[in-house]
């Protein structure tokens, strides 16, 4: 095959990937504490918080369907993709304020509301934040495969270097403005509300980086065809892979999105061991950036397909260990963390590349050239198993009698020093630890076995064919300019 050129300089990639770690900061205090903050902090019990996370949850699913669309539809003077990042990043940070509001002191159904609202409007916005995203990566590289993967690979790299600042930092942080403002629940307020800086100023560097790519539709062209629900139907239903992938996504994330909410209860409740949560994070995240600089590596001569294999069964292999260590010491959840985390990286180098594959391959296939919305499907999977996955995480947490527990830890927890922690020995608790550990080990490991029978099966894309297919698309849209300009 013939070498393809680089279109994309390494500075342009480094800010891009910069980008990424930028957005990650600007919400992450809402992302990862959330639902905890809205049980231990505004008093709302864990069916509630469940009932309220999974309706604004679906909206957001709802949002995730019609992204893509829009902004294939949309016939913005400046540019494609950045003016909705210029726009809607002061959206996201309104919303991630709203969901870790001080507002403990209201009646519950404002306290939800606001919570509903602020996940909403932070969530919604990213389906359309994260689809320009991933649009600005083919926009830079054109159809040059190794260039994707580069950018991938860099961005993974990147935000594993973050990742050690927030889980070394974040906490402390969070913990240390709470004591200075003699509140804990406002060291997390606070926080949130500084954190979006670095989104608004993320989106700034990258106009400045990228700008002159991300062109408006030319004024003599055809207008853009709309793109409506239908059509993004269209682009799943006709394509085999979009089929297969989206499926397998979707059954495996929502293994991960069923425990999701449970780890800081690991912590907390279960452990008692809260104030080590940053310093054992942080070790796991620094093991994540050593893996970051050469498990990317191993996955690229695996290929796609292979890596994710190879990844399920490091995966599974983390979950016995968890399984029958993680109550002992908490040293053993590090360990099985960083197990995890290694078969992750193997797939990382490609992200988005498998939506692109797959866009790339219908556009071969049918003449349709649905690429921008095969990018935007990245999100939808992942809302189905958020919604899926907080509700049965939900209910079991709910079965498991945890609000008595919660109540119990919150009450001691309270006390200080005097504190009473002497439930932690009784047999009900320890029931209830035990039940805890095993579902928060094997429920993601049984819904990846699933989903990977589903994609050892279905998935039929080789490296080589995504790589053929991107290079004939791009001729075939040279042939269509040059026909348009007669």
């Amino acid at each position: 095959m013939e070498k393809q050129n680089t279109q994309v300089s390494k500075f342009q990639m480094w800010v891009y990937a910069t980008y990424g770690v930028f957005q990650n900061w600007g919400f992450w205090v809402p992302f990862l504490y959330g639902q905890m903050y809205m049980t231990q902090f505004l008093g709302v019990p864990i069916a509630t918080a469940t009932a309220i996370l999974t309706v604004a949850k679906g909206i957001d699913f709802c949002i995730s369907l019609v992204a893509g669309g829009i902004i294939q539809s949309a016939n913005l003077k400046k540019g494609k993709f950045l003016p909705w990042m210029k726009v809607l990043r002061f959206v996201v940070a309104g919303g991630a304020i709203l969901q870790m509001a001080p507002i403990g002191a209201l009646p519950m159904g404002a306290k939800i509301a606001c919570v509903g609202i602020g996940y909403c409007m932070m969530h919604g916005s990213m389906n359309f934040m994260s689809t320009c995203q991933f649009g600005i990566m083919p926009m830079l590289a054109g159809h040059n495969m190794d260039d994707r993967i580069k950018m991938t690979t860099l961005q993974s790299q990147v935000n594993a270097a973050s990742s050690i600042i927030l889980s070394f930092g974040c906490l402390p942080l969070i913990t240390f403005v709470g004591k200075l403002a003699g509140n804990p629940a406002m060291g997390y307020t606070i926080v949130t509300c500084v954190a979006p800086i670095f989104l608004i100023t993320g989106v700034a560097l990258l106009s400045k980086a990228v700008g002159d790519r991300d062109m408006p539709r030319d004024p003599n062209a055809p207008a853009p065809k709309k793109v409506t629900v239908k059509d993004m139907i269209a682009a799943i239903f006709t394509n085999d892979q979009m089929r297969v992938y989206m499926l397998y996504q979707v059954v495996n994330q929502t293994g991960t999105y069923v425990i999701n909410g449970m780890t800081m209860y690991y912590w907390s409740i279960v452990m008692n061991k809260m104030a080590m949560y940053s310093v054992v994070s942080g070790i796991s995240t620094c093991a994540g950036f050593v893996f970051a600089m050469f498990i990317p590596k191993i996955g690229r001569k695996l290929g796609k397909k292979k890596s994710i294999i190879a990844n399920f069964v490091v995966l599974v292999a983390s979950k016995v260990v968890m399984s029958l260590f993680a109550l002992k010491s908490i040293w053993f959840m590090a360990a099985a963390t960083m197990l995890a985390s290694a078969g992750l990286y193997l797939t990382m180098a490609f992200g988005v590349n498998y939506y692109l594959d797959i866009g790339e391959y219908g556009y071969y296939k049918t003449g349709k050239d649905f690429r921008t919305l095969s990018m935007s499907m990245q999100n939808i999977p992942m809302k189905i198993a958020m919604t899926l996955g907080a509700a049965i995480g939900g209910i079991i947490l709910t079965r498991l009698n945890f609000d008595h527990f919660q109540g119990l830890y919150a009450t001691a927890s309270a006390a200080g020093a005097a504190g009473d922690f002497s439930y932690m020995q009784t047999a009900e608790f320890q029931t209830f630890i035990s039940k805890f550990i095993q579902v928060y080990a094997w429920a993601p490991a049984i819904f990846a076995a699933v989903a990977i029978a589903i994609f050892i099966f279905g998935y039929k894309i080789t490296d080589e064919d995504a790589k053929f297919y991107a290079a004939e698309n791009a001729k075939r849209k040279a042939a269509e300019a040059a026909a348009a300009a007669k």
